[in-house]
């Protein structure tokens, strides 16, 4: 018995008979049926223990490859990849299985390919551990089948499930993802074969990724050329596309997206853009791994074999994403090496170098700056200060590579400035290391070195500013000290260095003016007590006219230390304190008069070398612009501080607040006190304080040189001689330079002679001056004064002068010395020049100068009533100055005031009329009748000297020099004044005659005694007499207050605010409580009342067109709200502020605030607080005097506005939006600015509840029947809508606020309070607030909103087009013009309107859930469309759907081209033709189905209805789908051109052209039609049988074009078939009647007879029909037609040669001949023909 065969024999015997089956297979049908059933069974034995099986197999699959070559023979594929996949660890069986799969799938079908395809995925990841060659040549079969495989509708349900239908699992999609994300990084490198040993690699892949994608290198993996290989480029859109797939993740998208969106083919990079886009609106940018793997991608791996870096393209595109996220910044170290290798590394070989220049570079390097930029801001400023000194190193660098300071040609400058921008932002963030560390802070002299050398031009110029004043708040910290004395230099440096250019070896340099940036830097860096800042101000002032008006402005700010505390963060330690806030006067002045020259160096400075005259001489020599602006500086300083230097006067030191140096100026020139206090503190220098003293000789030294030197003064001098001890003057040397006033004092400038005529009384009556150069001084001034009786021209004015400065000198001599010392002759002589000047002369100039001797020669008691009667009468010289009084003369006022007090009170049993004193008084009291308000404040001056003398507080500053015997300690002690007649019954007498004034009913007499009682009481308020009337003084202020006036009641308004300062407790609490009720009482506690029919205006001040209103009749409405009607207008007048008082310095601290400050006032308010809604209001009422006493009140009354606007705010919303509609229009005016301001920087939540009424009403107003409410309404649109916008803009931050404000602004601009009002103004506005809303919104937040907008723009496409433009429309003939001329240009319209725009807006903004809810609105809107606008609106809204919107579209294009069809066929032909436009982008997406249908729909247009119209709107259809949807047209040809073929031979000519364009459009020449003769000729011949002629005729234009098309060369016959095609349809053509254009047909019967010769040749029947139809149409009788018959007649029997009709031809023209002559005897009914001549019928 026979052994049992081994497992070895029997698989090879196994084998063996499978290797004979294969053997004996003789066809490849056999061959190919054995290897379905046995190959992958056979491969399986590879996997046996025995080597003879496996190399057995082996030897049968080598036969098997030879058998298998043919392409016919199907391999089993299926088996064989279910069989690798269930095999992974046997390598031999997989190799032999992918070996035949790779061989077997091209030879499928495509659908039995695309059955591989889930298998192929599925596992795909094990695969590639198992084997990277195996997983390369599987990803290859999966790149080759993935471009047969048809994606499911984006956002379909197919879609959403098929990652599920798949199979795929989460690693195998991720592994899927990442490397189609590294195919499109592929990039195939081109070896030559002696490198070809090296490894390969391209940018972004390793060396083993670069493997893996050519399937192990193969060349011919990626040769479109070879069998298998493939096309890189169409793979990579193929891939793309399938990214967009719902198999994917956003999560695994989002690389591969990335790499995709930068690819140079914009057919990848499109779609990879669509995809990133929707992806980064979800995506967490801020995640650390997403960073780190940014930064791996972007810089590759450095490691042997790895991954270079990627491309520049997508390096841009990645640094456009890290500039996105805050978490970048915490890769500092990163970032500076992206900025090293990205900007300086150009020339060291890497990839940048090869874009070091072009446009790709410019992008690359601005988005390194971008991410630099975003860096320096968002990052923390521990990890950016381990990596800012080498990034702004390396940015230095970059820019000095351009070439620094001056850049070479063809650099960018844009980068430039970018480059300074992010080196300023850098530096901010780690100032230690890179500002304040550096050695002579050597940054930011570069940077100002930059900026003042740098030419690179404005906008370069911009970025250094900005770099400068970033870095600025660096330097706002206390400082080391060597940092602040290296920044004091430096801006010292710069800020004394202007705009120039200079030669540099034969070459102009540029030098850009730094004094702006510099001013800049010391107003925020030092602080106001730093002198060096100060000098820098005063420099940048001193620039003037000449100088850019910003440096000047910024200079100002600088020298108020308001506006620099105010704008200054930095030396907040220095603020509280006053006194440690300015500049120390010693310090400021030696540092300023101590400055070298201009450019040079610093030199030694040593005091004792050198005197003040010295130094103020130097530097006026070098500064000269500066020192004007220095002594006036400087001497403010002086004042300030010596007001701080005693504790007595803490009460008046000024504030550094608003206006300080005028506060100051007119504290020193009305407070005795601050005077003394001034005094006292320059006497106490010189033994307490040497420097300050010194410093104090400087200053008074340099306003001495000033006044001589100087063409203009300010008086600064005289302010500082009055103040100065005299020890003073002499160490100056003032005294001894006294005469050199003499030059200021005979000048031509009034100011100027005035104050050195001030200063010469001052310095030559001191004892200490040399009485002989005195002497020679008075003489010449005598001199002078003297010809002053005669003079002319410029001889008055030196005579002007003398008699000043000599009036001043003698009264200052009186004042000093006793009388007996006087020269009396000399006082004679300028008495009697003085009064004969007065008497006889005209001179303006003069008698100004007379007039001021008089007043200081009166002042000091120098004069007498006796005195003056030895020259001229005393009442004659009264007279005299009274008659220039009354004409408004302020001088002449003081001079009668000052003149009055030299008479004495009357005794008391002399007659009052005999009185001098009494007739003085009499013409002060007339001076009523003056008619300038602000005369009469002089007025009131002079008369309180009148009637206190010097105890009057007018002359404070007039004792500018105190008396001999004046003792200083304690300094406060009252100074000694002038003793003249004693003042005891005076006042009262002037002051009853006032208060009796007030009462008067004459209007001048009223206005003058209020401004009176005003000033009494402010210089006079002292005095027991007034003490005693003030409750008289209050109740004529407030019966003041109901008159018609302006000026009485503001008079009378600040007038009470006086008798409360000046009155006791008792009659203050009276006042408040009197003024408070007032507004919330219905019973008037003041006298007088008031009624609605009061007049409070002069008739006509304030006219409204139809007649006048009061100034504040509208405030009525208060009164009938809050109660008490009477004092309404009262407590307006209260506050009222008018320039005039701004204009007087003494009353600048008057007002209701005084008053209000009082506690009882918040008490009463807390007990009515309906106030404040009325108050709040009234702040913006349109009167600018109402404005301002408002304000006044508000600001009186709330202490914190904020709060107490937060805590009323329900109850003044409330108020304010019932006010807005009421009947008077300044309440809705106020209304609307109230309201705006209320809104303006608060919460939404505060106001939300309200936003719907305040639009509401916005908007009624906004079509107010007052152009100035309709003004405001607008401005609080506005405010409305930057509201709005500034919270869209603001991002996810203010999403919320923004949906809540949307949700109601929305729609009621929709309504009809919007868009839809009947207003013009109101819609148009409404407009620009939606168009405004569309820009600025963000994407989450427009989007739950788009639907209804699209549709509403749509329909205001048509609404808001003017109506102008329909009637143009109806009557284009009157002006030549045609309707389809003005559809174009509406058209036109359509397309540049920012309503589309604002569509397209809404549309880019649009997701899958958006679309969806916007499709039913947009067919809403296509349905309800009226008017031309808005239908092509509609159509364009279609295209761009169609266009850029076709993923989301897609499954909506069928119902929209259904939709067309109802529209297509609009009456209008522009709107018809967009329509048919929009159908063919349209068509692009729509299924065949639906495509179908419409070209049915075409087909019905064209042969079933009867208007033209119809026809023209299926040739728009037609040629639109050709040319925007070629390919779908392309593919349906054979059932459109013969359709349109037939068409463009419509008699219409725009039908036709139509036609003729899609014709011409889709095929390449005439021989085209022969591929479809049989369909065009069965088409023709259908509707040569139609009823419509118009069809009829086109069809047999068909068949004639049809022939001449087939036949076009002179050689080319008509054969058989397309002649047994043509000839029935021919004949059908030619059996009709004749027709326009028949002849073209005929001609077309002529050429078939001629090249179809053949055909009728054998086909007798048909050569006799030829005959026939040739006859019969030679015997029509139409004239035009009949040539054209007789020529064809002619041509076919021309052609046919056997024809007999010579017979038939004879009686045919015999028959034409007897027509055309006449016979004899004929009537003439024929034609005539003379005697041989040739026959006149045109025709023949």
């Amino acid at each position: 018995m026979a052994s049992e065969p081994t497992p070895e024999a029997r698989e090879l015997s196994l084998v063996g008979k499978l290797e004979m089956r294969i053997a004996l297979a003789d066809s490849d049908k056999k061959l190919q049926d054995l290897l379905k059933t046995y190959l992958a069974p056979l491969l399986l034995k590879l996997a046996s223990e025995h080597v003879a099986v496996r190399n057995k197999v082996i030897s049968v699959c080598q036969h098997i490859n030879t058998r298998i070559k043919p392409q016919e023979i199907k391999l089993p594929v299926t088996a064989l990849l279910k069989q690798f996949k269930e095999n992974p660890d046997v390598p031999l069986i997989r190799h032999f299985d992918i070996l035949y799969i790779q061989q077997g799938i091209s030879r499928l079908p495509v659908s039995d390919r695309l059955e591989l395809f889930p298998i192929l995925i599925r596992g795909i990841s094990v695969d590639y551990s198992k084997s990277a060659l195996h997983a390369s040549q599987l990803f290859h079969l999966l790149l080759r089948i993935l471009g047969h495989f048809k994606l499911p509708l984006r956002g379909s349900k197919e879609d959403d499930e098929l990652r599920a239908s798949l199979s795929l699992d989460a690693t195998d999609a991720k592994f899927l993802s990442d490397w189609f994300g590294k195919l499109l990084l592929l990039t195939i490198v081109r070896t030559r074969t002696s490198e070809s040993s090296a490894p390969l690699t391209c940018p972004g892949l390793s060396t083993e990724e670069y493997r893996f994608l050519t399937v192990q290198g193969k060349p011919e993996a990626w040769d479109p050329t070879s069998d298998s290989g493939l096309n890189l480029a169409e793979t990579k859109i193929i891939v793309t596309k399938f990214l967009t797939s719902g198999l994917f993740t956003d999560e695994e998208k989002f690389f591969p997206a990335l790499f995709a969106s930068a690819d140079t083919n914009s057919r990848i990079s499109d779609v990879g853009e669509d995809i990133l886009k929707r992806l980064l609106m979800g995506k967490n940018l801020d995640d650390p791994a997403l960073i780190e793997t940014l930064f791996d991608i972007y810089f590759g791996l450095s490691i042997d074999g790895g991954n270079p870096p990627v491309k520049v393209p997508l390096k841009i595109k990645i640094l456009t994403i890290l500039s996105k996220s805050v978490t970048v910044a915490v890769y500092p170290k990163l970032v500076s090496r992206l900025v090293e290798e990205g900007l300086l590394n150009q020339h060291e070989g890497m990839a940048v170098a090869r874009i070091s220049t072009g446009r790709e570079a410019s992008k690359f390097r601005s988005a390194v700056f971008a991410l630099v930029n975003w860096v320096a801001r968002q990052g923390a400023a521990k990890g950016l200060s381990e990596v800012a000194v080498g990034l702004v190193e390396n940015l230095k660098l970059f820019i000095q590579d351009q070439g620094w300071p001056c850049p070479e040609r063809d650099e960018d400058l844009e980068l430039r400035g970018y480059g300074y921008e992010t080196i300023g932002l850098l530096a901010k963030a780690a100032p230690e290391k890179l500002l304040l560390g550096s050695p002579s802070l050597g940054l930011l002299e570069w940077l100002f070195r930059s900026l003042r050398e740098d030419s690179s031009g404005q906008q370069v110029a911009v970025s250094m500013e900005e770099a400068l004043s970033t870095v600025m708040n660096a330097f706002t910290v206390e400082l080391e000290d060597h940092t602040f004395s290296d920044l004091q230099q430096l801006l010292l440096q710069y800020a004394s260095l202007g705009s120039s250019q200079s030669v540099v070896r034969g070459a102009t340099k540029f030098l850009r003016d730094t004094r702006y940036v510099a001013t800049r830097f010391a107003n925020h860096c030092l602080p106001f007590m730093n002198p060096q800042g100060r000098w820098i101000n005063i420099l940048a002032v001193s620039g003037g006219s000449k100088e850019r008006h910003e440096v000047v402005e910024e200079g100002r700010k600088g020298l108020d230390p308001y506006w620099h505390r105010m704008k200054s963060p930095a030396p907040v330690f220095q603020m509280a304190e006053p006194r440690g806030f300015f500049p120390r006067f010693a310090d400021v002045v030696n540092f300023i008069f101590k400055q070298p020259e201009d450019g040079k160096e610093d030199v030694d400075m040593d005091a004792s070398s050198e005197d003040a005259t010295w130094r103020v001489h130097r530097f006026k020599q070098w500064y000269p612009d500066a020192f004007p602006i220095a002594v006036t500086f400087c001497t403010r300083i002086f004042m300030q501080e010596a007001l701080q230097s005693f504790e007595e006067t803490r009460d008046l030191v000024v504030e550094p607040t608003a206006d300080w140096d005028r506060k100051l100026e007119t504290l020193v020139s009305t407070s005795q006190r601050a005077r003394q206090a001034i005094r006292a503190f320059a006497l106490n220098l010189e033994h307490e304080a040497p420097e300050r003293m010194e410093a104090l000789e400087t200053l008074l030294r340099a306003a001495f040189y000033r006044l001589v030197q100087d063409e203009s003064s300010d008086g600064v001098f005289v302010g500082l001689c009055s103040l100065s001890p005299d020890t003073v003057w002499d160490r100056t040397g003032i005294l001894a330079d006294f005469r050199c006033l003499e030059s200021s004092i005979l000048s031509n400038d009034m100011a100027r002679r005035t104050e050195a005529s001030h200063s010469y009384g001052l310095l030559a009556s001191h004892n200490q001056c040399d009485g002989d150069k005195v002497s020679e001084s008075v003489s010449l001034l005598f001199d002078k004064a003297r010809a002053g009786k005669t003079a002319v021209g410029g001889a008055v004015n030196q005579a002007s002068g003398a008699l000043l400065a000599l009036s001043y000198y003698f009264s200052r001599v009186f004042w000093r010395l006793d009388q007996r010392n006087l020269p009396r002759q000399h006082i004679g002589d300028l008495l009697e020049i003085l009064f004969h000047i007065l008497q006889t002369s005209r001179d303006s100039t003069l008698m100004e100068a007379v007039y001021l001797s008089i007043e200081q020669l009166s002042l000091f008691h120098l004069l007498s009533v006796s005195q003056v009667s030895q020259y001229t009468g005393f009442r004659e010289a009264v007279d005299k100055i009274y008659d220039s009084a009354k004409s408004g003369n302020i001088k002449a006022i003081q001079a009668l005031g000052h003149f009055s007090m030299i008479t004495d009170e009357p005794a008391e049993r002399e007659p009052e009329d005999s009185s001098e004193h009494k007739y003085v008084w009499d013409k002060l009291y007339e001076l009523h009748e003056v008619r300038q308000p602000e005369v009469q404040f002089s007025v009131g001056e002079a008369m309180s000297c009148f009637a206190c003398g010097w105890d009057s507080g007018a002359l404070s500053a007039a004792l500018d020099i105190p008396h001999p015997k004046q003792t200083f300690e304690p300094w406060f002690t009252p100074m000694r004044t002038p003793d003249g007649p004693k003042r005891e019954k005076t006042l009262a007498i002037v002051l009853g005659r006032t208060l009796a004034g007030c009462r008067n009913t004459k209007p001048a007499l009223k206005k003058a005694s209020v401004v009176w009682l005003l000033c009494l009481l402010q210089y006079c308020g002292h005095r027991p007499e007034i003490q005693e009337l003030l409750p008289q003084c209050q109740t004529a202020f407030k019966l003041c207050l109901l008159d018609r006036d302006e000026v009485v009641q503001e008079a009378a308004s600040r007038g009470l605010g006086l008798v409360y300062e000046k009155g006791g407790r008792q009659l203050q609490d009276e006042l408040v409580r009197d003024l408070i009720s007032s507004f919330s009482d219905n019973k008037s506690k003041m006298s007088g009342t008031i009624t609605e029919d009061t007049q409070l205006f002069e008739p006509g001040l304030l006219p409204t067109g139809e007649g006048s209103v009061s100034t504040y009749k509208d405030i009525l409405s208060l009164a009938s709200e809050v109660g008490d009607t009477s004092l309404v207008y009262r407590f307006m007048s209260l506050a009222a502020n008018n320039s005039i008082w701004s204009s007087r310095a003494a009353f600048g601290r008057f007002g209701l605030s005084y008053i209000f400050s009082n506690s009882s006032a918040a008490g009463y308010l807390a007990e009515n607080p309906k106030l404040y809604s009325k108050l709040f209001r009234y702040r913006f009422d349109p009167n600018p005097n109402v404005q301002r006493a408002m304000n006044d009140i508000w600001n009186a009354l709330v202490k914190d506005s904020s709060i107490t606007i937060d805590k009323h705010f329900d109850a003044i919303m409330d108020d304010l939006l019932n006010s807005i509609l009421t009947k008077e229009w300044r309440v809705r005016q106020a209304s609307c600015a109230a309201i705006a301001d209320l809104v303006q920087g608060r919460s939404i939540d505060k106001y939300e509840k309200y936003l719907s009424q305040v639009w509401d009403r916005t908007f009624k107003v906004l079509d107010d029947i007052k152009q100035s409410v309709r003004t405001a309404a607008a401005s609080l649109a506005r405010v409305l809508t930057g509201i709005l916008t500034h919270s869209l803009e603001a991002g996810d931050s203010s999403k919320r606020t923004a949906d809540a404000m949307l949700s109601r602004v929305l729609p009621f601009l929709f309504s009809t309070s919007g868009l839809e009002s009947n207003a013009e103004e109101v819609r148009l506005f409404a407009l620009q607030t939606l168009l405004q809303i569309i820009k600025k919104s963000g994407a989450k937040t427009l989007r739950p909103h788009i639907p209804e907008l699209v549709e509403k723009l749509l329909g205001l496409l048509s609404a808001l087009e003017p109506e102008a433009v329909n009637y143009i429309h109806l009557n284009a003939s009157k002006y030549n013009l045609t309707e389809q001329k003005i559809d174009d240009m509406r058209l036109q319209n359509v397309r540049s309107s920012p309503l589309t725009e604002s569509i397209e807006r809404c549309l880019d903004l649009v997701d899958d859930k958006t679309m969806k809810a916007l499709i039913p609105r947009i067919e809403a809107a296509i349905k309800s469309a009226v008017g031309l606008p808005s239908k092509v609106g509609c159509a364009r809204l279609l295209m761009t759907l169609s266009t850029r919107h076709s993923f989301q579209f897609k499954p909506y294009a069928d119902g929209f081209l259904k939709l067309i069809e109802k529209h297509v066929r609009d009456r209008n032909d522009t709107v018809s033709s967009s329509y048919g436009a929009s159908a063919g982008y349209i068509a692009r997406l729509a299924s065949d189905k639906q495509l179908l249908s419409t070209i049915r729909f075409c087909n019905r247009l064209y042969f079933e209805f009867e208007d033209d119209k119809a026809r023209l709107a299926a040739g728009d259809i037609l040629l639109s789908i050709s040319k925007h949807a070629a390919d779908r047209f392309n593919s349906l040809q054979v059932s459109l051109l013969p359709f349109v073929f037939l068409a463009k031979h419509d008699g219409h000519e725009q039908v036709k052209k139509l036609f003729e364009e899609t014709w011409s459009d889709n095929v390449s020449g005439s021989r085209a039609v022969l591929l479809y003769l049989k369909e065009i000729v069965t088409l023709a011949d259908k509707y040569l049988d139609s009823q419509k002629w118009a069809l009829k005729h086109a069809a047999a234009r068909t068949v004639a074009d049809a022939v001449m098309s087939v036949t076009p060369n002179a050689s080319d016959e008509v054969f058989g078939p397309n002649a047994e095609i043509i000839w029935p349809v021919l004949d059908k053509a030619l059996s009709g009647k004749t027709w326009e254009g028949k002849e073209v047909v005929l001609g077309a019967f002529v050429r078939f007879v001629e090249r179809g010769k053949s055909f009728w040749n054998e086909n007798k029947a048909v050569a006799k029909q030829i005959e026939k139809v040739a006859v019969r149409e030679a015997k029509r009788q139409n004239m035009v037609y009949r040539p054209f018959a007789l020529d064809a007649l002619a041509k076919v029997t021309h052609a046919m040669k056997d024809l007999e009709l010579s017979q038939t031809v004879e009686n045919i023209v015999e028959g034409i001949l007897d027509e055309l002559i006449p016979s004899e005897g004929d009537d003439g009914e024929k034609m005539d023909v003379d005697g041989g001549e040739p026959f006149k019928d045109p025709v023949l």
